[in-house]
């Protein structure tokens, strides 16, 4: 630690004081670096190129004007970045700021009209592939996504071939299910829950993304499954973006699937009996 704690000084160009353990992260521990004047989160993970995903990720969300934290330093074992503090913010504010950010952000796309991104990004301790070689929007989901996510559940013994096996019929036909002219892609932050948003006095920030071009509906499908945002942020978002006249009983359901995958893939328990439900509204 004092090996680390001198080079993290020569980096800032400041002492640093003290290093303290904050939380628990998906590949490593995280810290609070602290010096005279400021305080700094510093990620860890084993040596991957995970740390300069997530560092390429956050650059590419800050070129389109949405705040995230600043990236000081980076390698394979570890992202240092500026601690973003929050203050107590009224709910129907966060909603208000969280619909408006996300618009911006969903207006995003790419030039060649495809589906993916630029690099492989990571959501959570998994590598999301992100081959834009797609056009088509639920070929995309279906073989980038929702499959990828049910071998990795199965193989960690979370699910059963018979659902993998419902899976890939469903994902064969999700052409049947969603009307794919009215969808462009847009860029998504692709892992936004209450803990990946931060508010302030100044507005929001985001961290942790997981990013990639889809259905913008795909990430309100996620808000909605663990309650995120209400019905202000419905709201405001849907003067922006008009949802989907199958938004909630489709989309909600068919969009859930793959982070609902991710969370079974990583804690299995309460998220199966989730699943199924899905699955049953789907009748799959």
């Amino acid at each position: 630690m004092e090996q680390l704690q001198a080079q993290l000084s020569k980096t800032l160009g400041e002492r640093v004081e003290d290093i303290a353990y904050f939380t628990q992260g998906q590949i490593g521990d995280i810290y609070k670096v602290h010096t005279a004047q400021k305080c700094y989160i510093l990620k860890t993970s084993q040596p991957s190129d995970k740390l300069q995903i997530e560092h390429d990720m956050l650059v590419d969300i800050k070129n389109y004007d949405i705040a995230v934290p600043g990236v000081l330093d980076v390698s394979p074992t570890h992202l240092l970045m500026e601690y973003i503090k929050t203050t107590p913010v009224s709910k129907p504010t966060q909603e208000l700021v969280a619909a408006k950010l996300l618009s911006h952000l969903h207006n995003v796309t790419n030039e060649s009209r495809m589906y993916g991104y630029y690099y492989d990004t990571t959501i959570a301790s998994f590598t999301q592939k992100n081959e834009q070689t797609q056009y088509n929007w639920t070929l995309f989901l279906g073989q980038m996504r929702i499959m990828p996510m049910a071998r990795e559940c199965y193989d960690r013994g979370n699910i059963s071939r018979q659902v993998v096996e419902r899976l890939d019929g469903l994902c064969r036909d999700l052409y049947k299910r969603v009307d794919m002219s009215l969808i462009t892609p847009s860029l998504l932050h692709g892992d936004l829950w209450c803990g990946n948003i931060l508010f302030n006095m100044n507005g929001a920030s985001v961290i942790d993304p997981a990013i990639y071009f889809g259905d913008k509906e795909m990430e309100l499908a996620f808000i909605k499954m663990f309650d995120t945002f209400g019905d202000t942020f419905f709201e405001v978002y849907a003067e922006v973006h008009p949802l989907s006249d199958d938004f909630y009983e489709t989309k909600v359901p068919l969009y859930q699937i793959y982070p609902l995958l991710v969370h079974v893939a990583l804690y299995g328990g309460s998220y199966v009996p989730q699943l199924e439900r899905v699955l049953k509204k789907l009748k799959v």
